[in-house]
């Protein structure tokens, strides 16, 4: 110790006679919040974090489970770890002080705050290329107007601002609903002409004006104008080059299996791999610095298979089985009776929930095991499936949730949680389903049969009349086909059926595991309280009944 303070005086001593050098600091860089956007390449940087943005919510708050919220919440799932886990019961959870309420409005108000910063600070940027401004713009509007379609589905009119906030502000006022989706539909209206074309992107992962007319499809019905809502949807359908997958494609089409096996294939997801349909898709970049993100797909979908005994308390499986049989599931959300059995009963044939697309059993793969190499339920192996909420074997599992026989060769046998893949955010199926939609409130249901039979078609589904359509149709039919793809949440807040559908498929709800309540007001969250408070020189009024 005296060593080190004879070392430290003396050091003093030297510098004591020169205190300005003493303090003189050394700037090794000028990166400021000024100069952030300087320049086409730091304009690109700060865009690519809007597509950030959205993945996080959609795929990677794993932490604060929030990423399965908008499943879990619906008549397609339930939270299966305990009865009053996270958002189950609506009535107790979803309250003004819950932390996942406040998550998503953070999460979309980040996205638009960056959003507007780039499109203050663009036009101050030297570009070689005006094309290359313009598509800059179009991404920033592209994702300022989802940000906002989300909030707006979420928690009604919510404040609304255009402009790169630059000091402290604390007297935000709620817009009306109508005027968010006003300005949705302008930046989106603006985005289809800026961005560009399906083939002339930049790269995969890339939106081109395709996304903007398919959520432009989305807000004219949200506005209850269907004829714009049918010409938008119709732009994508038959303009831009998109077209359903019909024949076997990609990584794995020579395999034993089917068309919509091979979209949920890895590497199958891109335009770059053939994919036509694919219109948004979240990009995964395994073992790549800064891009290999975990989407815990498999974790939280997946039943708690592995964990199966036989009647002989002998375990059905072994750790390497985990890249057989899609991952290494926990089952912290599980598929309701309705996702795994009601939505197929007038469905024969539909290869959506052929043997390569929902396993119903599993083949015993413990040499320990007596019913080795038999399929465990048709065996009579396992009878009891655990607890009230099934996690082990709710019924089925779901194989676009996990890459079947296809995990990297880096993954430990013991590790295959996420999906490797890249992931939907749209594609054309759901283009169909909206316009359909459109045409039903249109008063068209000959045509909406129509773009229904275009979906059902492709999966050898029986074909339907316009006598069958209305929209809990529809709903039936988005869960066949988008089940974990679509933000189920929004879709049934925005066509007002939450209630009904929690109320009546819900296993939390509806008596199968409890009796929890969704309350006649909740068509729409809670303005988070912290927001209230932190909003000290203005009102921020809450939404009735909370």
């Amino acid at each position: 110790m005296k060593n080190l303070l004879y070392i430290f005086s003396l050091c003093m001593l030297i510098t004591a006679c020169d205190e300005e050098k003493w303090l003189e600091t050394e700037v090794f860089s000028d990166y400021t919040s000024d100069n952030s956007y300087s320049t086409p390449q730091l304009i690109d940087i700060a865009v690519v974090k809007l597509y950030r943005g959205i993945s996080d919510i959609r795929y990677y708050d794993i932490v604060t489970g929030s990423t399965f919220a908008y499943q879990y919440t619906t008549d397609v799932g339930v939270h299966s770890l305990t009865l009053n886990g996270q958002l189950n019961g609506w009535a107790n959870s979803i309250v003004p002080d819950n932390g996942q309420v406040s998550h998503f409005w953070e999460k979309y108000y980040k996205i638009i705050y960056n959003a507007n910063v780039i499109l203050n600070r663009i036009e101050d940027v030297e570009y070689t290329s005006e094309v290359e401004r313009n598509i800059k713009i179009g991404e920033a509007k592209f994702f300022r107007a989802l940000a906002y379609r989300s909030l707006v589905i979420l928690y009604g009119g919510v404040p609304l601002t255009v402009d790169e906030i630059t000091t402290p502000k604390r007297d935000f006022v709620r817009a009306s609903a109508d005027a968010v989706w006003e300005q949705v539909i302008s930046d989106l209206l603006d985005a289809t002409q800026l961005l560009p074309g399906a083939d002339e992107v930049e790269q995969d992962g890339r939106i081109a004006k395709g996304a903007a007319y398919h959520l432009l499809s989305e807000a004219y019905i949200a506005t209850n104008d269907y004829p714009k809502a049918v010409a938008a949807a119709s732009e994508v359908i038959d303009n831009l080059g998109y077209a359903l997958m019909k024949e076997r494609f990609g990584t794995r089409s020579t395999e034993d299996g089917d068309v919509y096996w091979d979209l949920f294939r890895r590497g199958n997801q891109n335009r770059s791999a053939g994919n036509t349909e694919a219109i948004y898709v979240s990009q995964h970049e395994f073992q790549l610095a800064g891009g290999d993100l975990f989407d815990d797909l498999p974790r939280y979908v997946m039943p708690r298979w592995r964990s199966l005994r036989d009647i002989n308390n002998a375990p059905l499986f072994v750790n390497n089985d985990f890249k057989v049989y899609g991952g290494r599931g926990i089952g912290w959300w599980q598929p309701s009776d309705y996702v795994i059995d009601q939505i197929w009963e007038d469905s024969t044939g539909d290869i959506r929930n052929s043997e390569y697309n929902v396993f119903r059993d599993l083949v015993v793969r413990n040499p320990a095991s007596a019913f080795f190499g038999q399929k465990m339920i048709e065996s009579g192996a396992v009878t009891n499936f655990g607890n009230a909420f099934n996690r082990d074997w709710p019924g089925a599992m779901f194989m676009k949730c996990g890459p079947i026989n296809n995990f990297p060769e880096e993954v430990p046998d013991n590790a295959p949680n996420s999906s490797y893949r890249e992931r939907y955010v749209m594609r054309l199926a759901e283009t169909y389903l909206l316009r359909a939609e459109a045409y039903l409130l249109n008063n068209q249901p000959d045509l909406a049969a129509d773009d229904i039979n275009e979906v059902r078609g492709r999966s050898s589904a029986p074909l339907i009349t316009a006598g069958d359509v209305d929209l809990d149709f529809i709903l039936d039919e988005r869960a066949r086909e988008l089940f974990v793809e679509e933000e189920r949440l929004l879709t049934l807040m925005r066509t007002g059926t939450i209630i009904e559908r929690v109320r009546a498929y819900n296993p939390v709800h509806n008596g199968t595991f409890g009796d929890l309540e969704i309350l006649d007001h909740q068509t729409v969250w809670p303005i988070p309280n912290g927001e209230i408070i932190l909003n000290s020189e203005a009102v921020l009024e809450q939404n009735l009944g909370y």
